[in-house]
């Protein structure tokens, strides 16, 4: 099957890519590999099914000469970056394993910290436990730095996916499906995230309010460790959804892709502007007015001001460009 799919792709190779011919190219793809199933189950050898399916649906230019697509020279042909289903597949995955690692990175450096304090409350009962509780302590700092440094080096490779890419139609509505389909996960992990940052209160107010049942360094240990669970909920389901979301807004239409690169381009020099010089202009202004008339109670009027400014500073910049 692959040796099919190379085949079809390498025939569409300097076909333009429009709604019309990737479908065109996966039907004749679905075509050959039911030709080539039919061969085999009748017996027939691997090599022998290739050659017999690839010399009836050989001649695919004459098809798409009848369809009136012509072909483009390979050095005319715009080199566009389609995305294929496997790369699509491999970004969704890493950013799946990369909230999951950065969500393990942080529980470790959280639970370090919590059997440190846990062991040190009762270190007048276990006379190890201060050594224990420091050995553990770099431990989960170690671990946690660790997977958090690899997972930012590894992120590098996902680069090319933060920029425009060729999205063909079907895997676009195999994407949007897949994202709605996984709001309900993402609700649910928000739910118990957010569950385990309130019950991490529960040990420490317990702490605060009767030592006797719990001293407050234990309450404040089981805070830290319940909270890093709720944040692996968090990092672990923000980072699969983000990569739809990527996916989706970065993936142009093969039609309009020249046209879209060019608006994209220019909403991120506008995106750009408003974050790196607008909002940090804003910023000055906000503490330098406020340490003038020592307004602190009411100069926070700026923010809002800014924050209506800013569609109309975008606005402007937009027609500009």
């Amino acid at each position: 099957m692959t040796i099919i799919k190379e085949y079809v792709n390498q025939v569409f190779k300097t076909v333009p890519l429009t709604e019309e011919t990737n479908q065109l190219r996966l039907d004749i793809q679905a075509n050959m590999e039911d030709k080539y199933t039919e061969l085999r189950e009748s017996g027939v050898s691997e090599h022998e099914a290739l050659g017999v399916v690839i010399a009836e649906f050989g001649n695919i230019d004459e098809l798409l000469d009848e369809m009136g697509i012509s072909k483009t020279s390979s050095e005319n042909k715009s080199q566009q970056p389609a995305m294929e289903e496997e790369a699509i597949d491999y970004f969704i995955q890493s950013k799946s394993k990369l909230g999951i690692r950065v969500g393990a990175g942080i529980l470790s450096i959280l639970s370090g910290i919590a059997f440190l304090l846990i062991l040190l409350s009762v270190s007048y009962i276990i006379p190890a436990a201060n050594i224990i509780g420091i050995i553990l302590l770099l431990s989960g700092i170690v671990v946690g730095t660790a997977l958090l440094v690899v997972e930012g080096m590894r992120t590098s490779n996902l680069k090319a996916y933060h920029h425009p890419f060729v999205l063909l139609p079907d895997s676009r509505e195999r994407l949007e499906e897949e994202r709605d389909a996984y709001k309900k996960s993402l609700t649910l992990s928000i739910v118990l995230g957010v569950s385990f940052c309130i019950m991490s209160m529960a040990p420490f107010l317990i702490g605060l309010l009767s030592a006797a049942i719990l001293s407050v360094p234990v309450g404040i240990g089981m805070m830290l460790i319940l909270a890093g669970i709720g944040v692996v909920f968090f990092v672990y389901s923000g980072n699969v959804y983000h990569a739809y979301d990527v996916l989706l807004t970065n993936g142009k239409s093969p039609e309009n892709f020249e046209e879209e690169v060019k608006a994209d381009a220019r909403r991120r020099k506008v995106d750009y502007i408003i974050d790196e010089i607008y909002w940090p202009v804003i910023v000055v202004i906000y503490l330098a007015f406020s340490f003038l008339v020592g307004g602190w109670g009411w100069t926070w009027l700026i923010f809002v001001i800014g924050g209506v400014l800013e569609d109309v500073i975008k606005g402007l910049l937009g027609a500009w460009e």
